[in-house]
């Protein structure tokens, strides 16, 4: 599975581009690295989001903690995207186990995850969600270790605080899954346990939390401005119709789900039926992405969370008859070594290519030693606007873009007139042109 993952995501693990919110991201933890903003005042460039209150800031102080070790590098942001992915496997083959899988079929799982193309898709793209999984994940297992444990529910409520720390509220659906399991298994779960589990988890979760806001005046002002700027706009901006997100999910799940019904058609019916215990689970993957219908800011990455429940509970139901028909052999081993070096070979190929954006990269690579470090840039208002060309300038050069005064240099594309103030700087570039004030 490993080899499978790597091959999956060469076409972009050891390239410099990076999907928009990424760079984003990236950049805001790289300043808070270098001292530029705090923990709890994150900024972006001088003038996108100097105040920095889109998201909470735990991933992006995480992401910070190894750009102050390892230096600030794209091979740095990769790497802990990478870890992060490796960590997610993990867990997820300990929920498969958890949720009756047996351990040497643990491949099944991680082979239906990592076909979803959401998955290997945004899988070192520097997204949230690829931490938030993982505090998810932990509260889940806590919570399904025994459901009637005090302090794994108060731990779970610790792990929810981070899920929380790292992407506000879509991660705390876990809250949950007492009830759920309550309501698919009562005969194993009695109502005091789960009401004892239910105030556990809450009391883990809001005791951290007022703490922080009683200790931390900052972060108070933080999550204020967070509420008004992301969640509150999000009720209300109308971006994609609300019901967006489900067909977000069909399409990431279909090639799995097509695995699964190929061979219950071979083996005229799934392996065994859903335990009581894994119908809970279902209901917690719709408690995951059902919610989600109430903003209108909706991507197809928002679902990463729920993919690796998703992935355990489709392979249960077909464990037996695949464990069946696929033993261990020789052969299978040879295909696996054949499928890592093959993808070991191609990204050391594509080492240090652009990846995406390769023509956006290529000009900035010639423009870039023409600018200071941290200097502003004037642009015309729709590349004000065009976040990726924002997220890359600032991530090579610290460079601002400003659509509203005139500074020392101008970037602009053919599809706009330059200002009269300014004259062209001959560079070799394609798409971007750089000018330069005429007073200078």
């Amino acid at each position: 599975m490993a080899a499978l993952f790597l091959a999956l995501v060469s076409g972009s693990l050891t390239t410099t581009g990076m999907f928009m919110d990424g760079l984003i991201y990236s950049n805001v933890a790289a300043n808070m690295a270098d001292g530029i903003g705090t923990f709890w005042h994150p900024t972006y460039t001088a003038t996108h989001h100097p105040d920095f209150y889109q998201h909470p800031p735990l991933a992006l102080g995480l992401l910070a903690l190894f750009y102050k070790v390892l230096g600030t590098h794209i091979w740095v942001t990769k790497l802990y995207m990478v870890l992060t992915m490796l960590l997610c496997a993990w867990l997820t083959v300990k929920l498969w186990v958890r949720l009756g899988g047996r351990r040497e079929d643990g491949w099944m799982p991680l082979l239906l995850w990592t076909l979803m193309p959401t998955v290997t898709h945004f899988a070192n793209h520097c997204l949230l969600e690829n931490t938030m999984v993982l505090f998810v994940l932990g509260a889940i297992l806590l919570l399904l270790r025994t459901k009637r444990n005090a302090l794994n529910g108060m731990l779970a409520g610790l792990l929810l605080v981070a899920a929380f720390l790292t992407k506000g509220f879509t991660g705390l659906f876990p809250l949950v899954l007492p009830l759920l399991l309550w309501l698919f298994d009562r005969k194993n779960l009695s109502f005091k346990a789960m009401l004892v589990q239910s105030v556990c988890i809450v009391m883990g979760l809001l005791l951290p939390l007022v703490v922080i806001a009683l200790a931390v005046p900052e972060a108070r002002d933080y999550f204020s401005n967070y509420m008004l700027h992301q969640v509150m706009a999000g009720w209300s901006q109308g971006e994609v119709h609300r019901w967006q997100i489900l067909v977000y999910f069909l399409r990431s799940t279909a090639i799995a789900i097509g695995l699964v019904l190929l061979v219950a058609i071979v083996n005229k019916g799934v392996g065994q039926k859903p335990s009581r215990e894994q119908w809970a689970m279902w209901a917690l993957v719709a408690c995951a992405v059902l919610p989600m219908m109430v903003s209108t800011r909706q991507r197809e990455f928002y679902l990463l969370t729920a993919m690796p429940m998703v992935a355990v509970l489709l392979a249960l139901l077909i464990e037996e008859p695949v464990a069946r028909w696929l033993k261990p052999s020789k052969v299978l081993a040879y295909v696996a070594l054949a499928l890592m070096l093959g993808a070991v070979v191609l990204n050391i190929v594509r080492f240090g290519g652009e990846g995406r954006d390769v023509q956006l990269q290529r000009d900035l690579e010639v423009i870039a030693p023409q600018l200071e470090r941290g200097e502003i840039v004037t642009v015309p208002t729709p590349l004000y606007f065009d976040y990726k060309l924002q997220g890359y300038y600032y991530r090579e050069c610290r460079v601002s873009l400003d659509d509203q005064h005139r500074h020392r240099h101008l970037l602009t594309t053919t599809d706009y007139s330059p200002d009269s103030a300014y004259r062209e700087v001959s560079l070799p570039t394609e798409q971007y042109h750089l000018y330069k004030l005429l007073a200078e």
